[in-house]
């Protein structure tokens, strides 16, 4: 073989091996692409307004998102000197209920003796107030009429204002124009409609109440105690009396003297099971989970993580926060416990630093605060997608949260030295 042959057969081969090459990525580029984007999706920074997410899911949603934002300056009213908004819940109907604090005219009561009376002159008796919790409404984002809301509104005392101040209270949404609270010194139910309260539930004397749960038939109670967690069967006839409680769980102090207690209890869909907190003198320990009759408390040790939030389906959302004791690396997790196999399954991990946590009722939609430089960044994220699916940026962040259906959320926040309170509708189709 020559070299002119040689020359022109090694031409040929690196011909052939060249459109091989060319063919091969070609082929794989797609792949490289996809797997690149994919990655991309899945993993951004806090900066230039992205998330840190992962996760192996593939679920795919498209989503739509509008943003509403309220007008809430005609909550001052002369009548009422102030209404300041302290926090709003959503509805599923989009109706936004307003928790602000108000000044109530106390009445004078005056001595019925006619000689008594005589000698008042009302006219000269200084007028005196207290500072209450006043509930309001806004029907269907319709802000014409808010400069009246406090004469629509409804007084609301038994230390109310101080408990949703404090962010030590229980609230429910029934999704049926009706919602419940309770905290240590009373429970309610309201009505929207008529914007009265439709129950009162008056605790038993000698009882030192944590808080109460509504049942979803509206036919139990379950009160966390000090003196133990019980279950009231509700009657109209007796009201709430010692009589009607049974007590599911008994008070335990352990050989170091730490009292065990159960506490913000959360009923199940079906009624069939109470979940609560269980704390160890004022510290959380676990969760745990008993049936409204004795002798079905189970505690649920399994859960290695004391922040974890109900869900309506018989799960239990659960998150680490970073640099703490029980997380010390730099990721933010978070994950589902299933009650039935007692295992913990993580379905998230970030490096941004989330320091407040919300999920929506069945766990579909992550919100979360960040930081961002001096501002503060609210996340909303599809757990399941890992998709960021809105964000805002605020001075400071006052309270927020999903309605039941997890289609609408409102914040409560400050941007440019103003209060502001948005809602954010949240609709999706899956792909």
């Amino acid at each position: 073989m020559n070299g002119s042959q040689q020359n022109t057969e090694s031409r040929l081969l690196n011909a052939l091996v060249y459109i091989i090459v060319i063919i091969t990525v070609a082929m794989i580029t797609p792949l490289v692409y996809k797997f690149a984007d994919d990655y991309s999706n899945s993993r951004t920074s806090n900066q230039s307004n992205k998330e840190v997410v992962r996760d192996n899911s593939s679920k795919n949603r498209k989503y739509t998102v509008a943003e509403n934002t309220i007008d809430i300056s005609g909550l001052k009213d002369a009548e009422y000197d102030i209404l300041d908004l302290i926090t709003a819940k959503i509805t599923d109907d989009k109706n936004i209920i307003l928790f602000c604090s108000s000044l109530n005219e106390i009445i004078p009561v005056i001595n019925d003796n006619e000689d008594s009376q005589d000698n008042v002159d009302t006219q000269y008796i200084p007028k005196e107030y207290e500072t209450v919790l006043r509930i309001g409404l806004i029907r269907d984002n319709n802000i014409d009429n808010i400069d009246d809301i406090a004469d629509y509104s409804r007084v609301i005392r038994y230390d109310f204002l101080e408990s949703m101040q404090n962010e030590d209270y229980i609230f429910k949404d029934f999704s049926d124009g009706t919602f419940f609270m309770s905290n240590s010194k009373s429970a309610f139910l309201f009505d929207l409609n008529t914007m009265k309260t439709v129950n009162n539930y008056t605790y038993p004397k000698n009882f030192h109440v944590y808080h109460t749960a509504l049942s979803n038939n509206k036919e139990m109670l379950a009160m966390a105690t000090e003196e133990g967690f019980y279950v009231a069967a509700l009657n109209a006839y007796m009201g709430l009396t010692s009589s009607n409680m049974k007590e599911i769980i008994a008070p335990v102090v352990n050989a170091s003297g730490v009292s065990l207690s159960a506490r913000y209890p959360v009923w199940a869909n079906n009624d069939e099971r109470v979940y609560y907190k269980l704390y160890a003198d004022n510290y959380i320990r676990n969760a745990g989970v008993t049936t409204p009759s004795p002798g079905g408390n189970e505690q649920l040790s399994a859960l290695d993580c004391n922040n974890f939030i109900f869900l309506n389906n018989d799960s239990v959302f659960y998150y680490f926060i970073p640099g703490t004791e029980a997380n010390p690396g730099d990721s933010f997790r978070c994950g589902y416990f299933n009650i039935s196999d007692k295992k913990m399954t993580e379905v998230m991990k970030s490096q941004v630093y989330y320091f407040d946590i919300d999920i929506s009722s069945n766990g579909n939609h992550l919100a979360a605060l960040s930081y961002n430089g001096n501002m503060l960044k609210i996340s909303v994220i599809d757990i399941h997608t890992k998709k960021l699916i809105y964000s805002s940026l605020y001075n400071e962040i006052y309270d927020f949260s999903f309605s039941p259906d997890e289609k609408n959320m409102i914040i409560y926040g400050r941007t440019d030295n103003s209060k502001t309170l948005k809602v954010i509708n949240i609709n999706w189709t899956e792909e």
